[in-house]
């Protein structure tokens, strides 16, 4: 319970004032005895009011009374022996709640009092509902200001103030993208509905932004009223949720591109079988030879393909292996040439020497992809438009042109991406790896791929750097630290044909083998057939897991090849059935997937990796089988 405060000279009337004031229980009393006192003690959180004595000549006790009211928000009640002027013009200062002339009774004490009490208790709430407002206002986390019916602006917040300059917008209308909206919002409010939108913002040097606004009346008088307008800016959260969109689009060309793939390889295998069947089945010296070549080339670019598809578009752990960037960037500008259009050229500028670095393939081929798309957008009012994709050697540490020099000397691999469009002010290249910065127009860019460079550039031990000039062109350079040769047994893994040797089917390799071939593609299955029968085996195809097991049931077979991609139960889930039930002894796995977890769940069988030869089926069924003594199970694939 506060306390009033009571300074009278009188010691007698003071306590007599504080008495009846207690025994009325409208408040706890202190008396006061000095002005110095009151202004030292008295305090707006203990004291609610002040009941001071002023006579004519009594100055102190005015200005005391003013104090209290200006440093202390304590508000007082003015105890006089005569008559005191209400307009008074120093005593107006003080702002009293009300007088008493002495002598008063103790109703006249108690009824003055009460109602000085009830004033200050109302003037504390509005006060304190000021305050509350002015922190909601002032401390929001999202823009806000008081703005009247004309858009003037009469207040506004220190997050309006950064979120949108004051020098470009004289009034809230500017903000809107037309004037129906604003009218809108004036209809709306004059009703006195709130309206809650998300709208797009005019550019004000930052850009368009995309904003919620909630938008009520906040006060009506006659011929005006004031609205409050509170905005959220949604802009960052808007491009999070375009990349969002576009990396869920990714996952799902990711899974067709796969699937496409699979299909592919699958047509591929029956091709390549029933091509070199058909070597077999011609004379050495015929010209149809020729012709089979030709489309074994094909083939040979059309598995190429396949595989860059799937390196492309599939998720990859972080995997850094020493790999020779010549290959690499060969492999990659198969790729990047199929995302320019035909008017640009593009050029790979290679030493004669190795360049050995330790960096994950994925992530390198992921940079050059954005660097190379980022030159291509650049490049779109250019004459002669060129993008030139350079690799060389360099002596000495690489460093960004923010950090000072090294002193050590440390071979690097430098890739540039240079083109000859039209460059960057120095003043946006500085800002081009911040997440989100754009300044390509809205929908055609995320302002994420450089960003995205730069993180897998360092992820790998790298270092990214840029030089451009305004008509001129950009140079992106990443600088990777040289491996010593020694390390290039882990370099890239290439798979290739092994011999084409007739001797496996005029020796027939497999006879007497009984292998169960289960493949829901029939042509895959067919030419299997055709192949392993050639070398002696016989064969029963089966387009799916629950054929194969009634199969089982009877016939015997030494063997199972089966895809592990299958309708209804995958080729593990097949293998694990026939194991536990004891009918097949040893399996065979296929697949058209570049990847397969069948090899960590079994690691001792041998997995096929379409499209693989004719030969290469055959030497893998006989390893199963512990045909070819001696030799260890490797995983081949002819074309991949």
């Amino acid at each position: 319970m506060q306390t009033i405060a009571i300074l009278e000279p009188d010691g007698i009337i003071a306590l007599d004032i504080a008495t009846t004031v207690q025994h009325a229980k409208l408040s706890a009393t202190e008396i006061f005895r000095s002005a110095e006192e009151a202004l030292l003690r008295v305090r707006p959180l203990s004291h609610s009011l002040i009941l001071i004595d002023i006579g004519d000549d009594q100055q102190k006790e005015i200005e005391t009374a003013i104090e209290m009211r200006r440093s202390h928000g304590v508000r007082c009640l003015i105890l006089s022996d005569h008559t005191v002027s209400k307009s008074l013009p120093k005593l107006r200062e003080a702002e009293p709640l009300g007088f008493l002339v002495k002598p008063f009774t103790s109703q006249e004490l108690l009824a003055v009092v009460e109602s000085a009490l009830y004033r200050a208790r109302m003037e504390e709430k509005l006060r304190t509902s000021e305050r509350r407002y002015r922190n909601l206002f002032q401390y929001s986390l999202s823009a806000r200001c008081i703005v009247d019916s004309d858009g003037t602006i009469q207040e506004r917040n220190s997050v309006f103030e950064r979120s949108f300059p004051t020098a470009k917008l004289s009034t809230i209308k500017d903000l809107f993208l037309s004037d129906f909206e604003w009218g809108e919002v004036l209809e709306r409010v004059a009703r006195g509905e709130l309206f809650q939108r998300e709208l797009k913002t005019k550019d004000l040097g930052a850009g368009i932004r995309d904003i919620i606004c909630s938008i009520s009346l906040l006060a009506q008088f006659s011929e005006n009223f004031q609205i409050a307008i509170e905005i959220v800016d949604i802009t960052e959260l808007q491009r999070t949720r375009e990349e969002l969109f576009q990396s869920q689009k990714q996952e799902e060309i990711g899974r067709i591109t796969s699937a496409v793939a699979h299909d592919l390889n699958n047509f591929l295998t029956s091709m390549t079988g029933n091509l070199e069947i058909m070597k077999l089945d011609i004379p050495e010296n015929s010209s149809a030879h020729e012709d089979i070549e030709g489309i074994e080339k094909a083939i040979l670019k059309t598995s190429a393909l396949t595989k860059q598809l799937l390196e492309f578009s599939r998720k990859k752990s972080f995997a850094p292996r020493t790999i020779d960037l010549h290959a690499i960037l060969a492999d990659s500008m198969k790729m990047l040439k199929r995302l320019i259009p035909e008017n640009i050229t593009l050029t790979l500028v290679l030493p004669k020497i190795p360049v050995r670095v330790l960096i994950d393939v994925g992530h390198l081929e992921q940079i050059l992809l954005n660097l190379v798309v980022n030159a291509r957008d650049a490049l779109a009012h250019a004459d002669n438009p060129r993008i030139e994709i350079s690799l060389t050697v360099e002596a000495g540490q690489a460093r960004a042109p923010h950090q000072r020099a090294y002193t050590s000397l440390i071979p690097h691999a430098r890739i540039d991406v240079r083109d000859n469009g039209c460059g960057m002010e120095k003043s946006v290249y500085e800002r081009i790896f911040e997440p989100f910065f754009t300044t390509k127009e809205a929908g055609k860019g995320t302002g994420l791929g450089l960003s995205i460079v730069q993180s897998l550039t360092k992820m790998n031990g790298g270092v990214l750097s840029v030089k451009s000039e305004v008509g001129k062109g950009t140079i992106f350079s990443l600088m990777f630290p040289i491996r010593e040769a020694s390390d290039a047994d882990s370099s890239a893994i290439t798979r290739t044909a092994g011999p084409e040797n007739e001797d496996r089917f005029e020796k027939a390799l497999l006879k007497g083998m009984r292998i169960l071939v289960v493949d829901d593609d029939p042509s895959v299955g067919e030419i299997c057939k055709r192949v392993l029968r050639r070398a002696g085996a016989e064969v029963t195809a089966a387009e799916n897991g629950t054929e194969a097991l009634s199969v089982c049931t009877t016939k015997k077979f030494d063997l199972l090849l089966s895809d592990i991609v299958l309708p209804n139960m995958t080729g593990i889930e097949l293998w694990e059935r026939i194991q536990r039930e004891s009918q097949i002894e040893r399996c065979l796995f296929m697949t058209g997937y570049e990847s397969s977890a069948a090899a960590e769940r079994f690691p001792e069988i041998e997995v096929l990796y379409k499209p693989f030869s004719p030969t290469l089926l055959v030497d893998a069924c006989a390893r199963a089988a512990r045909v070819l003594d001696g030799e260890k199970p490797e995983k081949h694939a002819a074309l991949g």
